[in-house]
């Protein structure tokens, strides 16, 4: 089976140390989230899925100082150009849907890619970015942003894709979707965001038209922590380290619980929620795990979960993930 490490990538420059890889992403001088980008980051993400030594993904900034800004208006601003009256959203929505069905078909994403132009460049850019997106949320590997400089539009997007976002203390730090100044229908997935949201947002909040700061994005739970510059991308891939360390089928069920279900009334997430301990739990590296409690709990005369125990909170108690390397 082929590595991560193995893939070709023309925009992110792969390493792999034990479990967790580190993606660096370079179009410099502004990295804008070109075409190529987004078709590396699709490559990467299945790539990710079908290799089993990999249980974390970091995604940061090759150029200093810079993480992941929008898309190249080179690549897709020449749509707005074309003398075409643009149709009703409602018409839109029906041929984007009818279009993602025909680009199932193999080989039809490639044909479109080659064909040039911007109405089909962006098509394909929204194909990839909307399957890749999905596939980090399914995905039993952890995603985590380092964010190590401005990102907005659809790199902002790409950010909150990830499960977990760390933010340079740098001064440029801006964040946001700041050309329409829409409101992200991703927030309400993030429960820290949806309860700042709910006492301290409003909808004029979200229309501003303004980047967020490190400090604001941290207040209205966008990112998790705000890290010294010098250090993020170590926090982030030892962060990536100890998660990877979880049985992946831990990993995937809490995050499909998360994007995929809280929109869901309440007695259908808990019964996705209860399917999805089972699952877990019946897995063969549950019955070492349930060992391995038992004894700490024998020896310690506690919980060694309650109690905080170190080898648990690390995850090297015992080898949840199956691998053996």
């Amino acid at each position: 089976m082929s590595k991560v490490t193995d893939l070709a990538l023309n925009t992110l420059a792969v390493e792999q140390h034990g479990r967790v890889v580190t993606a660096h992403y370079a179009s410099p001088p502004l990295n804008f989230a070109t075409i190529a980008f987004i078709r590396d980051l699709d490559t990467l993400t299945a790539a990710v899925d079908r290799d089993a030594s990999v249980g974390a993904v970091v995604l940061t900034g090759g150029v200093e100082g810079r993480f992941l800004t929008h898309a190249d208006p080179a690549e897709i601003g020449g749509i707005s150009a074309i003398a075409v009256p643009p149709p009703p959203q409602v018409v839109l929505r029906a041929l984007w849907r009818a279009t993602r069905t025909a680009l199932r078909i193999p080989g039809a994403l490639r044909l479109l890619e080659s064909a040039g132009g911007p109405t089909t460049q962006a098509v394909a850019w929204g194909y990839r970015w909307r399957r890749t997106i999905l596939r980090m949320n399914r995905s039993a590997a952890v995603y985590i942003a380092a964010i190590n400089g401005p990102t907005t539009g659809g790199g902002h997007e790409i950010a909150l894709a990830c499960d977990l976002r760390f933010v340079s203390d740098a001064p440029n730090i801006r964040l946001g979707q700041i050309e329409t100044g829409r409101a992200d229908p991703r927030r309400r997935r993030y429960p820290a965001a949806a309860e700042t949201d709910r006492h301290r947002q409003s909808p004029r909040a979200h229309a501003r038209g303004a980047p967020l700061t490190a400090g604001q994005a941290l207040g209205v739970g966008l990112v998790n922590a705000i890290v010294p510059d010098a250090d993020l991308v170590t926090h982030a891939q030892d962060t990536g380290a100890r998660l990877a360390r979880r049985a992946p089928v831990a990993i995937r069920a809490i995050k499909r619980l998360t994007y995929f279900t809280n929109s869901r009334p309440l007695p259908t997430g808990l019964d996705n929620e209860l399917a999805a301990f089972l699952t877990a739990g019946l897995q063969p590296a549950m019955k070492t795990v349930q060992q391995a409690f038992a004894s700490d709990l024998a020896t310690l005369q506690d919980s060694p979960l309650s109690s905080g125990a170190p080898q648990w909170v690390a995850g090297t108690r015992v080898n949840q993930t199956g691998d053996t390397q």
